[in-house]
């Protein structure tokens, strides 16, 4: 019993548990603050809340799962499905919370009219938002495609204006890309840190490889206008480099995202293409790599204190000793020699690994590579046949092997895409379009 003169339990004003609930550090912090009362679920879930808590807190989120998109053989998209995160994987229930709320189908965009109207086709998954495309309806250019970005959670979308003719009179003779599906390749770029606004902005990046330079436009939701990027002349990258390397293509279709900068690497001729997001400029970068490496094989990655990580594999395992190489990309400032590869850490793998290694590179998001696994035939093997692969991440921080789910796809190296999906459950989640 307490004594007669203690005062009654009080609660705590509103405004004072929005102060205490915002220096919370993590969004699965507030999850578990969350199921302490109806309360402070109403609080935290609240879009002003949350955006002020990211302000704070600027947080990509627990990877959930992986979006896979892969390609008939006829060329036209098929088989795209978010694949939630499965026990024991930490976020499981977040992953499964997310797979019922979202429509990962994508039908709230618009259909086109008639029963040929192409089909809209993933190109790329960032913070939230998705960006598509499908062929243009009165032309059914593959080059300057109608372009959507959109949220699955929220079901909302943006449809982008089409890219102004005078700009478009740049583009001449572009290669195809996305294995001849494309002539050209858009993206995203990633939210600015901070951002606190009730509509979020998004800029697209639009890309198409010409013989001799690199065109590229970028698209800004604040201002609803196409601008054109400075890029380098007179690059060039033939069509097949050699008949001991991968096609263009390879180097084309793996663009990597660290600090600001988005990176294609071309191991065999020790160049980098770089586009700033900050200056909003692609430049050429000289970076010698290591012997032995191709472009399949090479994945860049966020790494610690603003570094740029590398995550690199041997085409053969002569030994059967699979491993990944990780590597930091060192610079000796200015006036010095040209950034190298300064190998970190060697990282086995538990996969027996000779002649036909059952693992491959898929993505790279927030510091995290995701390798595919498949026991009965290698993905470069496997064309367009369908099989079961499971799916696992090692993160930068601790270099440990993290299994996320199976899967069935279609064969990595022929036509399927794996995004990784970082996010939050739909009670943390805001519009992110």
């Amino acid at each position: 019993m307490g004594d007669a003169g203690e005062e009654p339990l009080r609660e705590v004003p509103d405004e004072i548990a929005d102060e205490i609930l915002l220096r919370l550090p993590s969004r699965s912090a507030l999850a578990r603050a969350a199921a302490a009362c109806g309360d402070f679920r109403t609080l935290v879930s609240s879009p002003r809340f949350l955006r002020r808590h990211r302000a704070l807190h600027p947080d990509k989120g627990a990877l959930l799962g992986v979006f896979t998109f892969s390609l008939r053989p006829n060329g036209v998209g098929g088989g795209a499905a978010f694949h939630p995160a499965e026990p024991p994987h930490p976020a499981a229930a977040a992953a499964r919370a997310v797979a019922r709320a979202a429509d990962f189908s994508f039908g709230f965009l618009p259909a086109g009219a008639g029963a040929e109207a192409p089909e809209w086709m993933v190109r790329d998954y960032r913070d939230g938002r998705f960006l598509l495309d499908r062929a243009s309806a009165g032309t059914g250019s593959i080059l300057f495609t109608e372009l959507a970005v959109c949220d699955p959670l929220s079901r909302r979308y943006v449809l982008l204006p089409p890219i102004p003719d005078d700009l478009a009179a740049a583009v001449v003779n572009p290669l195809t890309v996305f294995y001849g599906r494309r002539r050209c390749e858009p993206f995203l770029t990633p939210a600015e840190a901070g951002e606190v606004e009730a509509e979020p902005s998004f800029t697209v990046i639009w890309t198409a490889r010409c013989p001799r330079k690199v065109v590229a436009f970028a698209f800004s939701s604040r201002d609803g206008q196409w601008c054109a990027l400075p890029s380098p002349d007179c690059f060039v990258w033939r069509r097949n480099r050699s008949p001991f390397s991968c096609p263009i293509h390879a180097v084309w279709n793996r663009r990597h995202y660290a600090h600001g900068r988005f990176y294609w690497v071309d191991c065999l001729t020790n160049r980098w293409l770089v586009l700033d997001t900050r200056a909003m400029e692609l430049t050429v970068a000289e970076i010698p790599s290591p012997a032995g490496y191709w472009e399949e094989h090479v994945a860049v990655v966020e790494a610690p204190d603003g570094k740029v990580g590398v995550f690199a594999h041997d085409f053969y395992h002569g030994d059967g000793k699979a491993k990944l190489c990780y590597y930091t990309i060192e610079h000796d400032g200015e006036g010095g020699d040209a950034p190298r590869w300064q190998l970190e850490k060697t990282v086995p793998l538990p996969w027996p690994a000779d002649y036909g290694r059952p693992f491959c590179v898929r993505d790279t998001a927030n510091g995290c590579l995701v390798l595919e696994v498949s026991e009965d035939m290698p993905a470069f093997m496997a064309s367009h046949r369908t099989r079961d692969v499971e799916l696992f991440k090692i993160d930068v921080k601790c270099f440990q092997l993290e299994r996320i789910c199976q899967v069935q796809c279609a064969a990595g190296a022929a036509g399927e895409r794996c995004l990784p999906y970082f996010g939050f459950p739909p009670l943390l989640s805001l519009p992110t379009v």
